[in-house]
């Protein structure tokens, strides 16, 4: 694909977290932190850790694993009534 002289924006956007244990105001960049699932603290002598996968991703599943439960006990109740 052809650039035609314009050039591309890169995302600068910043993320600051701010860690509960010592108070340290860790900066990086968004484009460093995609993909990542946790962010060590850089504060001295902190094993603090972001967990930087959110309860997203873990509601998803949570989501899925109950449907798959209404599901089954659905098609178990339907079952029953058949009979």
């Amino acid at each position: 694909m052809r650039n035609y002289g314009i050039t591309q924006i890169q995302s600068t956007a910043r993320i600051v977290m701010i860690c509960p244990n010592c108070g340290e105001e860790n900066s990086e960049f968004a484009e460093t932190l995609r993909g990542m699932r946790f962010y060590a603290c850089s504060g001295d002598d902190c094993g603090y850790s972001f967990d930087l996968s959110g309860p997203g991703k873990r509601a998803g599943y949570g989501l899925a694993e109950a449907c798959r439960k209404f599901y089954a006990a659905f098609y178990a109740m339907r079952g029953q009534g058949a009979r």
